[in-house]
């Protein structure tokens, strides 16, 4: 063996050594590291003695390290935190209606059956009084379960949409960091690199994690080590390109705003996609179909309830049944909408609209009926009244309802919405106060919600020719000057009150108001079209020529505007003008007439109306006469079986859907526990294998230390003896 291959040996020893004490070191570390894969130094046999007569041993080198990973339990498990993600924000979030479901003692159905119990005692005897009370009770007890449930309903909608918002921003958080990362990539993969470098694809795997548990999706790893996130098919980080998502208007959906930078610009374009994995896609699956199908049922039972109880005291006709139309005269329960209660069934009352109800299909066919309320920008005409920039953003009406109504100011900021045949109308008290921004106006009894937008504080934004508190062409202007104001442009901050021209020669124009004053310089010469702007005052002025003369010297513009005043008004934004700006406007709302508008009639506003005065159900003194007859408590005790089986029905299903969630989540959790176990195998890190991996390679540097120091005393052996 040559005396040169014992040093060459024993430094190829030194830095396989090295590096295998370096991976070692980063495996050790690793293991507090989520995603983290475990990595190993590759040896390669550097070189051979060339034949068996030359002993000059065997030379070994270190080729890199290599990232232990499996591509296809990586994306399998990408897709399963997808899908566990999914299933765990529904659990999480219905916990709380599932305990209330489970509560039988605290349950609908037992208010429920309480209550029509209450109504077969008291048609025994309806002249007692005790009998009486305990309908009131009973009654209290169904409306304020009733109530719980829609809160519950509506708390977990709301949670839903903030966590939506604070998932959508999460996910425009990764996007540009795993863009990042891609480009980084791209970067590292230079000629003579075998692969990218094992920390940024690790960090690559984790923010598409991250991605997965947020959006879900489909996570791919292109060819070149980079990663595409898609949803819907549509890409959300595309190598080195991030697209932003955020919630569309109507927060049903996402919108993904695309950014394409083909060219000198960014184009921007956006398109509705729905999510069916994720927390998101969660989120979006409680507040569009759970949260609505299940409010949707409690305003069934509820607007039955009204039509059922209440109808006990109405005038009933040959039949022994109630007469449509006619005012009740006892009401258990109504609808609290605003500052009116609405119960008493008669003609003039909305709950008057609700339909018969004797069986099980007459609930069905009410529930079919009901639907969220639609928009319609209808009105006429917005007008402008006093300076008020008043225009209406939307008109939202109730399903079904439609024909052409009238605003009209009835003084004192009060405003009057009359139907057109006249026999219907609501009077509205606008606020004393009407800040910036849009205002309400909720015809509630209508089922009619006008949003008035642009309530400006100050200056409209764009002031017209009647702001100016002179002719449109100037007194003073020569007469061969034609020169006009087209337009006037206005800051929204500057501040009412009058601003003065002032000619000082050679042709500049200064302009002074409220303390404040701008010198402009006009030029040479002057053209149609030509802008008079006063930045600093947040004033300009546009200028239109007509007839001959255009292009007048600088002297004789400025000429023309010396000694006018122009005098901007505040926007007067009081109830009063708001009411005068909406007078005589009409908005006709097209729908289908025979379907009924519940507006308002919602169980978030259900309530119990019966009387605490027990004396109230009965007409005249103690013990007088019931208003609610035996048999008309007959009647509504007999329809306790539909009532429990809609309410059976509506708890088991939701029962049934947090069951079918739980044991999802109980699934998924146990196959993301399995496909974690498999990862683990081939890129988790174990430190019992690392600490034999590390006493191995001490070993290693030690013998090659070693070598180098037998090496060492021998050359200078040779030395000793040659001297």
């Amino acid at each position: 063996m040559g005396i040169y291959s014992i040093t060459d040996s024993a430094m190829a020893g030194l830095n396989i050594a090295q590096a295998g004490i370096l991976s070692t070191s980063q495996n050790v570390a690793g293991t507090t590291v989520e995603g983290y894969s475990r990595r190993n130094a590759n040896v390669i046999m550097d070189s051979l003695a060339p034949n068996s007569l030359m002993h000059n041993g065997s030379s070994f080198a270190v080729e890199g390290f290599t990232r232990h990973y499996s591509s296809l339990i990586g994306g399998q498990l990408l897709t399963q935190q997808s899908k566990s993600s999914y299933s765990d924000t529904l659990v999480k979030f219905t916990s709380s209606i599932d305990s209330l479901v489970a509560d039988k003692s605290t349950g609908l159905n037992t208010a429920l059956s309480k209550f029509f119990n209450a109504m077969g005692m008291y048609a025994a005897d309806p002249t007692n009084r005790a009998m009486a009370g305990a309908i009131t009770g009973t009654a209290n007890a169904v409306a304020q379960s009733v109530k719980g449930m829609s809160e519950l309903m509506t708390q977990i909608n709301a949670d839903a949409r903030t966590s939506l918002v604070e998932t959508v921003a999460q996910v425009n958080t990764i996007l540009p960091a795993l863009a990042n990362i891609n480009q980084k990539i791209v970067d590292g993969n230079s000629p003579g690199v075998s692969a990218p470098s094992a920390d940024l694809l690790d960090e690559r795997d984790r923010l598409l994690s991250q991605l997965q548990k947020l959006v879900g999706g489909q996570s791919l790893i292109n060819s070149d080590g980079t990663a595409t996130q898609l949803v819907a098919g549509m890409p959300l980080v595309e190598r080195s390109l991030a697209n932003k998502v955020t919630i569309n208007s109507d927060q049903e959906h996402i919108a993904l705003t695309f950014n394409l930078q083909n060219g000198p610009t960014k184009g921007i374009l956006q398109t509705v996609q729905s999510l069916d994995g994720g927390q998101a896609g969660a989120l979006l699956k409680l507040s569009n179909d759970f949260v609505p199908s299940i409010e949707k049922r409690l305003d069934v039972i509820a607007l039955s309830l009204v039509k059922v109880a209440n109808g006990a005291a109405q005038t009933v006709d040959a039949a022994g049944k109630p007469v449509e139309g006619i005012a009740s005269n006892l009401s258990i329960f109504g609808f609290k909408v605003g500052a009116n209660t609405f119960s008493n069934l008669g003609s003039n009352d909305i709950s008057g609209r609700i339909p018969v109800i004797e069986s099980e299909l007459d609930m069905l066919n009410l529930y079919s009926s009901l639907s969220n309320a639609i928009s319609t920008n209808s009105l006429v005409q917005t007008g402008t009244d006093a300076g008020v920039f008043t225009e209406v953003t939307s008109v939202t009406a109730a399903k079904g309802l439609s024909g052409t109504f009238t605003l009209t100011d009835m003084g004192s900021g009060q405003i009057k919405l009359s139907n057109s045949a006249g026999s219907k109308s609501q009077i509205l008290s606008l606020a004393d106060s009407v800040v910036q921004g849009s205002q309400t106006l909720d015809f509630s009894q209508f089922g009619i919600v006008v949003e008035l937008g642009n309530l400006s504080a100050n200056i409209s934004a764009v002031a017209s020719l009647s702001d100016i508190d002179v002719d449109v062409r100037f007194p003073s202007a020569p007469a061969t000057i034609k020169q006009t104001i087209s337009a006037i442009q206005i800051d929204t901050n500057v501040q009412a009150g009058d601003y003065t021209f002032e000619d000082l020669g050679d042709g500049q124009l200064k302009l002074t108001g409220l303390g404040k004053s701008q010198t402009i310089n006009l030029g040479v010469g002057t053209n149609s079209g030509l802008s008079l702007n006063f930045y600093d005052l947040g004033i300009e002025l546009i200028l239109t020529g007509t007839g001959d003369g255009i292009g007048e010297t600088a002297a004789d513009i400025a000429a023309y505007f010396d000694g006018q005043t122009l005098k901007l008004d505040d926007a007067i934004d009081t109830k009063e003008a708001i009411a005068s700006a909406l007078d005589d406007q009409t908005i006709t709302v097209s729908g289908i007439s025979d379907q009924v508008a519940y507006y308002g009639l919602k169980a978030s506003n259900f309530i119990s109306v019966a009387p605490a005065n027990f004396a109230s159900y009965f007409n005249g003194n103690s013990p007088g006469t019931p208003y609610i007859s035996s048999e008309a408590a007959n009647r509504v005790q007999r329809m306790s079986t539909i009532f429990g089986s809609a309410v059976s029905n509506m708890v088991n299903d939701v029962g049934v859907q947090v069951a079918t969630w739980k044991n999802g989540q109980k699934a998924d959790s146990v196959v993301l526990a399995n496909l974690k176990a498999q990862r683990d195998s081939v890129s988790g890190v174990n430190l019992d294998e690392e600490a034999a991996n590390l006493l191995k390679y001490q070993q290693l540097y030690t013998a090659s230390t070693k070598v180098l120091q037998a090496g060492n005393q021998m050359f200078s052996t040779l030395l000793s003896i040659m001297n």
